[in-house]
């Protein structure tokens, strides 16, 4: 199945009405659906002229090598920026959720709680202060440089996903989604440079079944992910294995590899659970995993970078008007996130995002 494309100039500008459906051209109407429609991967990819590419390109060359760096740090060094108090959503964590080291922060603030209403107690699982390496000071600098371009660049296909939203769903109140997946400075965003070690022992590679990632969905609105790139860990050029890389699984069953399409530099956007809520089960999480090398010690590593667009904690995810969760649910396919709705209580006509999040059993 191709991959569908946009270019970003053809999503709106952010300086466009909230919600205006009367600006959202047919061939776009057209590509989201067969992105994340019944029928579609549940991934879009979004390529753009010359600025778009430099930006993309100088993004890959520069700041996802440094995600190799990290896992190269002293043991030390990596424990003053470990992840504290939470499990894999805050800093410096490896070995987590894969054979991988991540690193979350935030795209514009060291403290995410500079921007929440003064009333507001800051959940340390979401307003934790960024931890950053002071051996690898331009790591701070070039994500500060890079995130919020990718964020605003993320705004502009909400609001074409918004705009399609209202078209389909008589209920949807135009502007939802682009409220909630809110502008880098004011955002409850969360970035994560990710690299992918290789499988030192084949026991280890027989453990993970071969995963880099395991098979899962995200729990925000929608993903932003910069295409990887690899590194060879004896200095010579990289040769990776043809099926290494991200996989997705779609409505019915189908598995396909991700690659880059001929188009240049690009991002893929992805679908977050958040958004199978807020779209009333129109669009779906996509579910996907990254597989690993097919045996162990193949001498090479990947990085890349995760953007996962999100609502603040104490926001809400509403239903479209005149919908509820049990229709939701009996849109989904995935049997454990449809009893998650089914348990909601009937008059529910929305779920706050932290409490979306902390689900157990489901």
């Amino acid at each position: 199945m191709a991959l569908p494309c946009v270019d970003v100039a053809s999503l709106p500008e952010l300086g466009d009405e909230p919600g205006d459906t009367l600006g959202l051209q047919e061939e776009l109407s057209a590509v989201l659906d067969a992105a994340f429609g019944p029928e579609g991967l549940g991934l879009i990819c979004v390529t753009g002229g010359e600025d778009f590419q430099q930006r993309v390109r100088q993004l890959r060359a520069d700041l996802l090598p440094l995600g190799f760096a990290l896992g190269k740090l002293s043991p030390e060094a990596q424990d003053a920026i470990r992840e504290r108090g939470t499990l894999n959503v805050n800093n410096f964590s490896r070995g987590v959720d894969g054979n991988r080291t991540g690193f979350y922060f935030h795209p514009s603030l060291d403290n995410p709680a500079e921007c929440l209403p003064k009333d507001l107690v800051p959940e340390p699982t979401f307003y934790a202060p960024s931890l950053w390496p002071e051996e690898l000071p331009e790591l701070r600098r070039r994500a500060r440089e890079a995130c919020p371009w990718l964020v605003r660049t993320a705004r502009r296909l909400a609001a074409a996903v918004d705009a399609r939203c209202a078209q389909m769903l008589p209920g949807y109140r135009p502007g939802t989604l682009l409220r909630l997946i809110g502008p880098p400075e004011s955002c409850n965003h969360k970035c994560r440079l990710i690299c992918y070690h290789d499988f030192e022992t084949a026991e280890q590679r027989a453990k993970a079944k071969g995963m880099w990632a395991p098979p899962h969905k995200d729990t925000g609105l929608l993903t932003a992910l910069v295409p990887s790139v690899f590194q060879s860990l004896d200095g010579s050029e990289p040769s990776p294995d043809q099926e290494v890389g991200l996989y997705v699984r779609d409505r019915k069953g189908a598995i396909t590899q991700i690659k880059k399409p001929d188009v240049g530099e690009c991002l893929f956007f992805q679908v977050g659970e958040a958004l199978q809520i807020v779209s009333g089960g129109l669009y779906h999480a996509t579910e996907h995993c990254v597989r690993g090398p097919p045996a162990h010690c193949r001498g090479y590593e990947r990085a890349t970078l995760a953007v996962f667009l999100q609502p603040h904690a104490h926001e809400e995810l509403p239903l479209p008007e005149g919908m509820a969760m049990r229709e939701v649910a009996e849109r989904a396919y995935d049997g454990l996130f449809r009893m998650f709705l089914l348990y909601q209580p009937p008059e529910s006509r929305a779920i706050n995002f932290l409490h979306f999040c902390q689900r157990e059993g489901f």
